[in-house]
């Protein structure tokens, strides 16, 4: 395994700058601002305070009340538009939207109903509790989240707010090591320098997946656990069989059975890179065997997760808001709309990937066109890696193979809801295809080998830029949707809408100062590095442009 004194500086700087990029979102992004956030917050509080533990039936558990006190904003899509926070923060603004508390004075967990489980409705005081369909996932985040709850004191009397913005901070921990586990696959895969530093600078250049890193979603657990399973993987396909790696694989495999249900498709990903691995070394099909075959007892355990479900349920995978399989018999099929599902899939698979769309708007602005611009260079370093062989072409196939099996099993699941019941949008996201990043990028920085040398310097800096780009088209849409004032525009209005995400932000000011002033100067340095130090051996080395 690869030493940390190993990694160079310029690693570590692009380590802090994706952390501090990570935080920031916590703060742009209000709590709920992410896919399901709310009910995963839920069950995290559920798992600690006992309800959801032992795991509960599906269709058993509901949101508790206590958890609406830690948001301001409605969950999940905002079909209403523009938000006008700034608005908020001064007084009653044109949609009767009054102003938040101040800052630790606003409700806790307690005060807002702790476990009760009733949602009122707002026009004549009935209603019925919010099933949390989340129960269907294993536990395995869900319980992390509780450890972390468990060392907050008094976390049910604390603003619930803050509660919130810890376990945000959580999985901005899970998400730091990507960047370094990046580095290290490529230096594995005998990538030429700098392209190891690319791969590193790759996740800051995802803008939608640095917002997920900083949101609570159970996602990021799975991604990180991802990312360890391709570095695992390219020491599996650059020789190292030993029992050591098929039982490091082996655990991460189980931990990843036990995050999401997503990690069904390890196992094939896992046999197909030992396949390869024996393929090209007759002489040591014994030592592959025996390597995947320890992986392969230490995966039993999340394994036995999915037994459980299909002995108790009847399903893989079962339902979460209900407690029996629902009836997914076949209703319509491709001449009821079959191509517009198809189109509508794709289309969000690339948006949504790099960028978000939580109006709902499907416009083709700016970010939308800057997410077709990262696929499009994304695609051609894939195929010249292909074509070339830059690297193995059996090494680039496994290394891209988890993106298809995820969209697949997306697909299927997406399938199947249009087909029973003609439901054009369900579960097509593309942040279900994180956990195949890093394979993906992997191979595109492959393809750049074919640049001369003097060009190939340059990646890491073409990467930054192209993160820039992308995270500016991103703020943009941001900023707009929730922060920017209704009757206001210039530089006067983009202070007041500063100052409202100072003021809505759980802690202190200073917190977010701090984080920009490290951030700066983690960008500085990483500028620096990939910027200056390739001029630089130009102006030394003409010769080396020829």
């Amino acid at each position: 395994m690869t030493p940390l004194r190993a990694v160079p500086v310029v690693v570590w700087l692009i380590t802090v700058l994706h952390v501090t990029v990570m935080l920031a979102q916590t703060a742009v992004f209000p709590n709920v601002r992410s896919p399901d956030e709310l009910k995963h917050v839920d069950l995290i509080v559920q798992t600690e305070l006992g309800p959801a533990w032992p795991w509960p039936d599906p269709g058993t558990i509901f949101v508790a009340d206590g958890v609406n006190a830690g948001h301001f904003l409605f969950g999940d899509r905002l079909y209403s538009g523009r938000q006008f926070l700034a608005d908020r923060v001064e007084g009653i603004n044109s949609d009767g939207k009054e102003p938040a508390p101040p800052r630790g004075e606003r409700p806790s967990f307690a005060d807002g109903g702790g476990l009760t489980y009733w949602e009122p409705d707002r026009t004549d005081g009935t209603g019925e509790p919010i099933p949390n369909q989340l129960v269907q996932h294993p536990p395995l985040y869900y319980l992390i989240g509780a450890a972390v709850l468990r060392a907050v004191p008094d976390w049910t009397t604390a603003p619930m707010d803050r509660v919130w913005l810890w376990l945000r901070w959580l999985n901005t921990l899970l998400a730091a090591p990507i960047p370094l586990l990046l580095w290290a696959s490529a230096r594995r895969l005998s990538l030429p320098e700098p392209l190891p530093v690319a791969a590193a600078l790759a996740p800051i250049a995802v803008p939608e997946m640095e917002h997920l890193y900083s949101a609570v979603n159970n996602d990021n657990l799975l991604v990180l656990l991802g990312t360890i399973l391709t570095y695992l993987l390219v020491r599996v396909l650059t020789g190292d069989l030993s029992r050591r790696t098929g039982l490091l694989i082996g655990i991460v495999t189980s931990a990843a059975l036990l995050t999401k249900g997503f990690a069904l498709m390890f196992p094939a990903w896992i046999l197909l890179a030992y396949g390869v691995a024996a393929w090209r070394a007759p002489g040591r099909r014994p030592a592959a065997a025996g390597s995947l075959a320890v992986a392969a007892v230490a995966s039993v355990p999340g394994a036995a997760w999915w037994v459980r479900n299909l002995v108790l349920y009847g399903a893989i995978q079962p339902h979460g808001s209900t407690t029996e399989v629902p009836d997914l018999t076949p209703v319509y099929g491709w001449s009821d709309g079959g191509g517009r599902w198809l189109a509508r899939m794709l289309e969000r698979f690339v948006t949504t990937f790099y960028m978000q769309d939580h109006a709902v708007a499907e416009a083709h602005d700016a970010s939308w066109w800057a997410a077709r611009v990262a696929l499009v260079l994304v695609t051609a370093g894939v195929v010249a890696a292909l074509v070339r062989r830059t690297i193995p072409r059996a090494t680039a196939v496994v290394l891209l193979a988890a993106v298809p099996m995820l969209a697949a099993i997306v697909a299927r699941g997406s399938w199947e809801q249009f087909a029973a019941f003609r439901d054009f949008t369900a579960a097509q996201q593309g942040r279900y295809l994180y956990t195949g990043f890093a394979g993906v990028v992997l191979v595109a920085l492959a393809g750049t080998i074919l640049l001369r040398p003097a060009w190939r310097r340059w990646v890491p800096a073409g990467v930054l830029g192209l993160a820039l780009a992308l995270h500016a088209a991103f703020q943009y849409n941001t900023w707009v949707l929730y922060w920017m004032p209704e009757h206001d525009s210039g530089w006067g209005a983009l202070g007041r809408a500063v100052a409202a995400m100072a003021y809505w932000y759980p802690w202190e000011p200073w917190v977010l100062v701090a984080v920009a002033a490290i951030g700066t100067a983690a960008a500085a340095g990483v500028t620096w590095q990939v910027v200056r130090r390739p001029a630089a051996e130009e102006t030394r080395s003409p010769m080396l442009t020829a």
